[in-house]
């Protein structure tokens, strides 16, 4: 059975891929039908039909020609090409996020079209988050990801094995439905009937949803509401009923009423058409976030140096800010991969649909849904030797390995070389399966047979325990590998590996075994403690059973060795076949019928209950079925009868691995990687709350809880199992108390609803399945966490990551993009990013698993990569609220300004200055403030949920009113007293607005004309130069002028003079071909429009002092419930 060839497997993948990729439907965040989108748009409309009509008016009845009437024309005009400007851009960013998904679904076959069949033999033992499967590829048996296994390929299955898909047996003809487990003991061939890729690609389809909008979109939409359902009407209707009242009671000439009424209204509310561009420059400063997120965080993962803290932080400082590393990128960099993602479809990074920068800078909450290879070692690391120590046992802690001197002792306790004697059969056993090179410690080497069946525990490097006792490879050379055997034993998930071999001196044989601690045990009749072989009891059975037992629910994991000599008769015909390369497969006979516990009693553990089967007893009456040696002589365990009788190879390897001597145990565990512990630790600085969910049952989630630096007291673990068909017995009273937590995910909203919020404070879920987990997640979400996520890049969990607001596939084990058999032209970092960049069938899984991750970790990347991404989004995010701020706060001044005209009988600003402000001015200023150099102290504040947004709106309001209302005061007077100056009679300034109010707007003279252009051009440029002055207060929130010097932004400074630069130009350009006595301006105009910051700054600095008040305030609140758990730690 050859299967399918890898051109044949492409070709049906690539068909799953063309057919099922259009049907996932994602709906863009810029919803042009909402009610702030036809809000902005009627309210545009209605502006262009007055200004058309206002304009029309002027033009034709107005004599001489009233250069306002062509102006109002012309900003119709440039109103409706902003319109369909706007209509363009935002339509392109709406199709280009809803193409985003679809766009990695093509890249990710583009990938799998190029892909020249690099195959990565990593020889894996069986890990939670690794699904593979042995599939027949191009006449060879290759280790395959579950979703890249093709219909009509032959997969090996082998007992615990789920089938992928539906299946059929090839011998027998069974069918095997998709999701069901494997019974029957022996491998078996099956043909596989469908591509599981289709159903994946189909569920996404089902459960995929728009990732919800960010805290910053919601505090905008927060925002923008209250102006238009409130400040927008106000001026409006304000502006409209006071023009009226001023025309029916002021203006004598009756024809004046389209332009004192339609043109003085439509002025006032101009500023707000305005705001119709304001979605490009949202959307440009969305994408230059996301391009600056995306390109650190490559750079973070290039970057080969350590994570330091720095220089002037005590490592004991609880509250000492995490490290980082000293990347900086470039300007150019950011703009360079700005370009690409606005004008194409990031389908590397999803930037648009996962609102990328928005969404790092606001997370509250990031959960770990695996465990091996995500947040711990992807191999678990010995821990403990447990020997026998005369009618005890001794436990042996292993030493931290010293990669600098691999030669130093491998064991911490002191005087550990007396137990020389037993560690040495056991450390023999440990070199043959590993070799005695100087390896790291967690390099996946052991078992270089690569059984496929094995435990973790048995593809863990234990080269360091043969390396210490003293073993060397010329020791090894000694010894030749005669047979190694899989043993089996029915019905039990338990096997135990058995190695023959053969001195190469006195050609005698040995069988070295470990394994499952419960068969090996069952295996012995002995035990050796470094002096005598002594009778392996039931006590003694009983006190490593007890051990074993615990060892599970501390979370850690059990190998137990055993020996035994092989003494065979004389020139006997050689009955292994050693130069077979596939390990035997051998099944022990265990007599399951009775199965009832003996109750064994132990001082030290008590009562134990133990299995019928590893009772000595039983153990002895196996040991009388068996034929027995008929030589006298008692050296030879085998007679050439017994060997004629036992026939074949597999009977002997049976007969052989009983009767065997008990050396020992290894207890391993899954040590967290690297920086994790300190990640976590510093999260809650970050005040980002870490939740694992594990799989596991609560005992064993809190014993690795414990390593992680996790709670794990009373009342800090939820099972979200149901207490049906659960793993374990629950709470126990003794050890939870009696804990009002909930059982089970159908009980959470409940328990948040009637009893308190300790479901959204713990941080550690037990028993979780897939499907609970992505509920957990709904609920966090729902209660206004910001959730991301991070997992395996090549287990099942595609569905959870859909549902959190952000992915994290994170390379479960090291290398798995590196094939023998290919070659790279280029520096391969296992992304998209560039052609032919997926170069084994592991990274192409890992791409079709990840298809919802906005972000993908390499194994060996910290984790701090991402919380210093999270921290530069943060950041960013702070300067994108300080830019809008400044935008809306300018529009809603320069609108005051006009309403405020209007009632001291003047005329209004005309719309293409607004526009100059609004568009050019302002939005430059602005954008300066994206610059704004990075605080670290950023990952000490406390995040924002999502909900509630902006729920002190009167408080921001007397803040927009005091920091805006000396810039109106101010522009009002430069406007009056420049006009008082540049009419032409010069009347006094008391008198202006009843003299301007007795004149002819439709009949005003050149003169008149041009002096009212040039007053209101210097209202234009002092309103522009108190903007700036606002903006250098706006670099940081809370922060002071003498805390923040403004001149630390390079980009402002420069900025704010090319601005300025730009207006005066500008102005010169408007006055440059008429009659304005800019002569005539009296000084004190200029005094007012330069000393404006005298007043300005300290009331942007009072508005900031208060608000660092309640900032702080707040700030307080927020970490006291985030660290202050009622309902922890408490027996209540």
């Amino acid at each position: 059975m050859e299967g399918l060839s890898t051109v044949d497997a492409k070709r049906e993948l690539l068909q799953v891929l063309e057919s099922e990729r259009a049907r996932i439907p994602v709906a863009g965040h810029l919803d042009i039908r909402s009610h702030l989108s036809r809000a902005l748009l009627g309210t545009t409309l209605c502006v262009v039909v007055l200004q058309i009509i206002n304009g029309a008016y002027l033009v034709s009845r107005g004599t001489p020609i009233q250069t306002r009437g062509i102006a109002c024309l012309v900003e119709a005009t440039l109103l409706v090409v902003s319109l369909l400007i706007t209509w363009r851009v935002v339509a392109r960013e709406t199709r280009l996020e809803a193409r985003e998904l679809d766009g990695r679904l093509r890249e990710v076959a583009r990938e799998l079209r190029g892909w020249r069949g690099g195959y990565a033999d990593l020889r894996l033992g069986p890990q939670p988050t690794v699904t593979t499967y042995t599939v027949r590829r191009d006449g060879a048996w290759r280790d395959m990801p579950t979703l890249l296994v093709a219909n009509g390929d032959v997969v090996r299955l082998v007992a615990g094995d789920v089938a992928p898909c539906a299946m059929t047996e090839c011998v027998t003809g069974a069918e095997l439905l998709q999701g069901q487990q494997l019974k029957i003991d022996s491998p078996v061939l099956c043909w596989a009937r469908e591509t599981p890729l289709q159903a994946h690609v189909a569920q996404i389809a089902q459960h995929h949803r728009r990732t919800g909008r960010s805290v910053l979109q919601n505090q905008m939409r927060a925002v923008a509401r209250v102006i238009s359902t409130r400040v927008l009407p106000f001026i409006a209707c304000a502006s409209l009923a006071s023009n009226i009242v001023i025309f029916g009671v002021v203006y004598k000439y009756r024809h004046m009423g389209v332009e004192a009424i339609l043109g003085q209204t439509t002025s006032s509310i101009f500023p707000f058409a305005c705001a119709l561009l304001w979605p490009i420059l949202w959307v440009a400063a969305r994408t230059y976030a996301s391009a600056n997120s995306v390109v650190l965080f490559d750079a973070l993962q290039r970057s080969k140096t350590e994570y330091e803290d720095m220089a002037d932080i005590d490592e004991f400082d609880v509250d000492a800010l995490p490290p980082t590393k000293d990347v900086r990128v470039g300007i150019r960099d950011v703009v360079a991969h700005m370009r690409w993602m606005w004008t194409m479809c990031d389908h590397r990074n999803l930037s648009r649909s996962s609102n990328l920068a928005e969404t790092l800078g606001a997370i509250t909450v990031i959960c770990s849904i695996d465990k091996e290879g995500t947040i711990a070692e992807p191999v678990c690391t010995p821990e403990q030797i447990v020997v026998p120590d005369e009618q005890d046992y001794a436990v042996l802690d292993l030493a931290e390995p010293d990669l600098a001197e691999p030669q130093s002792g491998f064991i911490a306790d002191i005087g550990w070389q007396r137990f020389l004697p037993v560690l040495r059969p056991l450390a023999l056993a440990c070199a043959h399966d590993s070799g005695v090179c100087a390896m790291a410690p967690n390099s996946a080497h052991r078992r270089a047979r690569a059984l496929r069946g094995p435990t973790a525990t048995q593809t863990a490097c234990l080269c360091r325990v043969a390396r210490g006792v003293g073993f060397t490879s010329s020791d090894l050379a000694n010894y030749h590998v005669e047979r190694v055997a899989m043993v089996t034993a029915p019905k039990r998930s338990a096997s135990f590996v058995a190695t023959v071999v053969r001195t190469t001196d006195a050609q005698s044989l040995h069988v070295l075994s470990d394994g499952n601690v419960e068969l090996i045990l069952g295996a012995c009749l002995d035990y050796f403690d470094g002096t005598r072989v002594c009778a392996l009891d039931d006590r003694t059975v009983a006190m490593y059973y007890a051990l074993y037992l615990n060892a599970l629910q501390q979370d850690l994991q059990c190998l137990a060795y055993a020996y035994r000599p092989l003494r065979l008769p004389p020139n006997v015909e050689w009955l292994f076949d050693s130069s077979s390369k596939v390990p035997a497969r051998v099944e022990l006979r265990v007599d399951d019928e009775d199965e009832s516990q003996d109750q064994v009693v132990d001082d030290e553990f008590g009562s134990v209950d133990l299995p019928a089967h590893l009772t000595q007893a039983a153990r002895l009456a196996q040991l009388r079925a068996k034929p027995r040696v008929t030589d006298t002589s008692g050296d030879i365990d085998y007679s050439p009868d017994m060997l004629t009788h036992l026939a074949t190879e597999e009977n002997l390897l049976r007969d052989a691995v009983t009767e065997q001597i008990f050396l020992g145990l290894i207890t391993f565990t899954y040590e967290p990687k690297t920086d994790v512990c300190d990640f976590i630790e510093d999260l809650d600085i970050a005040g980002i709350r870490f939740v694992y969910f594990s799989a596991s049952g609560g005992r064993q989630s809190k014993s690795f809880a414990d390593r992680l630096g996790l709670e794990t007291d009373w009342n800090t673990c939820i099972l979200l199992s149901s207490a049906d068909g659960a793993q374990d017995i629950g709470y126990v009273e003794d050890h939870d108390i009696k804990a009002r937590l909930p059982r089970g995910i159908h009980n959470i909203r409940e328990h948040l609803r009637d009893v308190d919020d300790i479901p959204l404070q713990v941080s550690l879920f037990a028993e979780c399945t897939p499907s609970a987990t992505r509920e957990m997640i709904e609920i966090f979400q729902e209660n206004g966490e910001v959730v991301c996520c991070m997992g395996s890049a090549l287990a099942a969990n595609t569905l959870t990551f859909a549902v959190c607001d952000l992915a994290v596939g994170v390379e479960p084990i090291p290398h798995f993009n590196r094939a023998k058999d290919v070659l790279l032209d280029h520096e391969n970092d296992g992304s998209m990013s560039t052609p032919g960049a997926l170069v084994t069938q592991y990274a192409l899984g890992a791409a079709l698993t990840c298809i919802p991750c906005p972000l993908f970790l390499q194994h060996d990347t910290s984790l701090y990569t991402l919380m210093q991404v999270v921290s530069e989004a943060r950041w960013m995010v702070g300067c994108m609220q300080q830019a809008g701020l400044l935008l809306l706060l300018a529009c809603v001044s320069l609108a005051l300004v006009n309403l405020i005209a209007a009632w001291c009988l003047l005329p209004a600003l005309p719309g293409f200055m607004a526009m100059w402000v609004l568009w050019i001015a302002v939005p430059v200023l602005s954008a300066t403030l994206l610059f704004v150099p990075h605080d670290e102290s950023i990952m000490s504040t406390m995040p924002l949920k999502n909900h509630a947004h902006v729920s002190d709106m009167s408080r921001f309001s007397v803040y927009a009113v005091i920091r805006m209302a000396p810039v109106v005061a101010l522009t009002l007077v430069v406007y009056t007293s420049a006009l008082q100056s540049m009419l032409p009679l010069s009347p006094p300034l008391h008198s202006l607005s009843s003299t301007f109010s007795r004149l002819d707007w439709l009949h005003l003279t050149q003169d008149q004309q041009w002096a009212l252009l040039g007053a209101q051009t210097y209202a234009m440029v002092a309103f522009v130069f108190h903007a700036i002055c606002v903006s250098s207060t706006m670099m940081q929130r809370t922060r002071t002028l003498v805390e923040f010097v403004p001149v630390r932004n390079k980009v402002w400074v420069c900025g704010s003079l090319a601005c300025l630069a730009l207006t005066f130009a500008f102005a010169a350009l408007l006055l440059a071909f008429g009659r304005v006595r800019v002569d005539r301006v009296p000084w004190y105009t200029y005094a007012v429009a330069f000393a404006g910051p005298l007043v300005l700054l300290p009331l942007q600095e009072f508005c900031k002092m208060h608000d660092k008040k309640r900032w702080t305030r707040f700030q307080k609140l927020a970490k006291l419930e985030f660290k202050t758990k009622l309902g922890l730690h408490s027996p209540l």
